[in-house]
């Protein structure tokens, strides 16, 4: 491991992402271009950017990053769903970004050298289904989330426990999700 932070992020909407604020390709700098998490549940990928599912609406989850200069093992055991999935960064510094508005609440994150500037990256999640609206005595949500450099492969699914990533990848609840808000990154 190369390095390692654990900090409370802030988020809005449902998830968070992992990129540069300032790429003009980002989705965040395109009404309706968020990629959703359809495959896996969690991750979906746009180029130069991943964005991460919740089951927070808005309020604070608690997420740890590792950098690797190799594949981490998986530690499946505490986590109720693990994803995997491949992206391409032109840039050495991004940031694991919360709300649209509290930038200075980024988690900024250097990448080792990379193969073409390709990474793997990994979300392990827990508590996700403890609702969308919690109180301070409620669980909080957990993610950890490492990446290595690695050339390009197929989103992967590593463990699928939990009921807000079944509902992401089941047709029946993109359908309803879509049309109940109209946008692509409800709440389940």
């Amino acid at each position: 491991m190369l390095h390692r932070t654990t900090s409370s992020l802030p988020i809005e909407d449902n998830g968070f992402s992992l990129g540069d604020r300032n790429d003009p390709r980002s989705p965040l700098c395109h009404v309706g271009a968020l990629p959703s998490p359809d495959s896996t549940g969690l991750l979906a990928v746009a180029p130069g950017f991943v964005a991460v599912t919740c089951g927070v609406h808005f309020g604070d989850i608690t997420v740890t990053t590792e950098v690797w200069s190799g594949r981490p093992e998986p530690d499946l055991v505490p986590w109720q769903d693990v994803a995997e999935v491949s992206v391409t960064w032109p840039t050495a510094r991004i940031g694991v970004c919360g709300t649209e508005t509290d930038i200075a609440a980024d988690i900024p994150v250097t990448l080792p050298p990379a193969p073409e500037n390709s990474f793997r990256v990994r979300d392990s999640v827990r508590h996700r289904d403890a609702g969308e609206d919690r109180g301070p005595d409620d669980l909080r949500e957990n993610h950890l989330i490492q990446i290595w450099p690695a050339a390009p492969r197929q989103d992967e699914l590593l463990k699928a426990t939990d009921k807000t990533g079944e509902l992401w990848r089941s047709p029946a609840g993109a359908e309803s999700r879509l049309s109940s808000r109209g946008s692509q990154n409800p709440s389940p």
